[in-house]
């Protein structure tokens, strides 16, 4: 059998482009397109076309995605308050919409995906802007005072001579992206949002929309139906903990019919709670869809609300280590101080699984959610994240020892003591009062505990 043909090929400096003759729009005379089928490593497949014309000096550059839109629509919020800020590298694609609350300014979607810097789309959209002010002074002298308004502005925030402003974007698509200068650690400065895409956002992206009213209508249905669902024992204390996560959900759990994320086809969603020894009851959420294979696992934790925070902390001392069993919540975040890494709350949502399996995630995560990962990535960036892989790997395989921190806002992350009930002198656990902005994050001071009728 014939190896099928290779349509995108891995971004490197041997990738082959297609060039062809094509009118220029401003001088039309032909110019040179450029067209390079390629990928980002661990991101989406990509069509770069460049068109260069070298009788006017016309220049244009466009990205496309190849792939499918993401499952779930993104809304990305950078605080801008560094002028290094500026040079992060921004993938926007072409149903992403952009907005500057400062300036109460709003960019549409556009049909054209690119990637360039922040600095590079502030100066673009001052061009644009500029463009039609001569004949706006004549004609339109209140919008051209406004317009002028905000070039002088978008001036100011592209020399960061005044921050900080927020650049906000918005894509139902899901395929936009803003760069970590930092991969290693949390971005405080980067919100991101997943979100359910409406109906009317499909349609305007030029999908059909009848199979997503379908599924409302299924969901619905479910609820509406409590016998479909399939209610068995809630309760699953009692675990055994050295087999998967999915074979702990399978005999006692809330069985619910639920549309699977990659193909539509009805998947099958099971909810039961799981008493960890020692510690508390948490709840796991697995959904199986057998007509694609795919499968996802959640874990959160149940319970009140804490007092504290909790902070705790293993030295990885032998290969057993590695088989503790390990709960870290949506609340927590995690640091390995040998690699100066951090990762937020939500980075890796709640996992339950041991050292290794986590220090895996781990490795996935800072492999597979970073576009600018990989062979397109500058060469020092690469080295560093090469040698940071690395590291991981040794940990993982029990090569090196390291210091695994869980930091958690409400008590819910746990470390497995195999010494029960003798003291574990690897671990070490600090109890701490939260301030202000955790418990702004976790949303404690705007909760309304009484009065819910008013």
């Amino acid at each position: 059998m014939n190896n099928p043909e290779v349509i995108y090929a891995n971004l490197t400096g041997d990738s082959e482009p297609f060039v062809t003759d094509s009118l220029c729009v401003n001088c039309e005379l032909q110019g040179k397109t450029t067209i390079l089928l390629t990928k980002i490593p661990m991101f989406s497949n990509i069509i770069i076309v460049s068109f260069d014309c070298e009788h006017c000096g016309y220049k244009n550059n466009e990205v496309q995605f190849g792939g499918e839109i993401k499952d779930k629509g993104i809304k990305l919020h950078l605080k801008v308050s560094d002028p290094k800020d500026l040079q992060r590298q921004i993938i926007r694609s072409e149903f992403c919409k952009v907005l500057i609350p400062e300036l109460e300014f709003e960019m549409p979607s556009n049909k054209k995906s690119t990637i360039n810097t922040l600095e590079g789309f502030l100066q673009n959209i001052i061009d644009d802007l500029s463009h039609d002010q001569p004949i706006r002074k004549y004609t339109q002298v209140e919008t051209y005072d406004r317009i002028e308004y905000i070039i002088e502005k978008l001036k100011q925030f592209k020399e960061g001579q005044e921050l900080p402003f927020n650049w906000v974007m918005e894509d139902p698509s899901g395929n936009s992206f803003i760069q970590n200068p930092n991969e290693l650690q949390d971005d405080p400065q980067l919100k991101i949002n997943h979100y359910i895409r409406t109906i009317q956002e499909l349609e305007a992206m030029g999908y059909s929309a009848e199979n997503q009213k379908q599924e409302i209508q299924q969901q619905q249905q479910v609820i509406a139906d409590p016998i479909r669902q399939g209610t068995e024992k809630i309760q699953a204390g009692g675990q055994n903990f050295g087999s998967p996560i999915e074979d702990s959900v399978k005999n006692e759990s809330i069985n619910i019919p639920t549309p699977c994320n990659v193909c539509k086809e009805m998947g099958e969603n099971k909810m039961c709670t799981v008493t960890i020894p020692h510690f508390k009851e948490i709840l796991i959420m697995s959904f199986n869809c057998e007509f694609c294979g795919f499968k996802d696992t959640e874990v959160k934790a149940t319970g009140e609300i804490s007092k504290q925070g909790k902070l705790i902390e293993l030295k990885f001392e032998n290969e057993k280590d590695l088989s503790r069993d390990v709960f870290k919540s949506d609340t927590a975040k995690l640091r390995i101080p040998e690699i100066d890494l951090e990762l937020g709350t939500g980075t890796l949502g709640g996992v339950y699984s041991n050292v290794e399996g986590l220090l895996e995630q781990i490795l996935t995560r800072l492999r597979d959610n970073n576009p600018f990962v990989g062979d397109s990535a500058d060469d020092d960036y690469k080295k560093k994240m090469e040698s940071i892989f690395q590291q991981l790997e040794e940990f993982k395989s029990g090569k090196k020892q390291f210091t695994l921190q869980i930091r958690d806002l409400v008590e819910n992350s746990f470390i497995q003591n195999p010494f029960y009930p003798n003291e574990d002198n690897q671990v070490k656990i600090t109890l701490f009062d939260r301030n202000d902005e955790d418990n702004d994050e976790l949303g404690i001071d705007t909760m309304k505990t009484e009065n819910y009728q008013n």
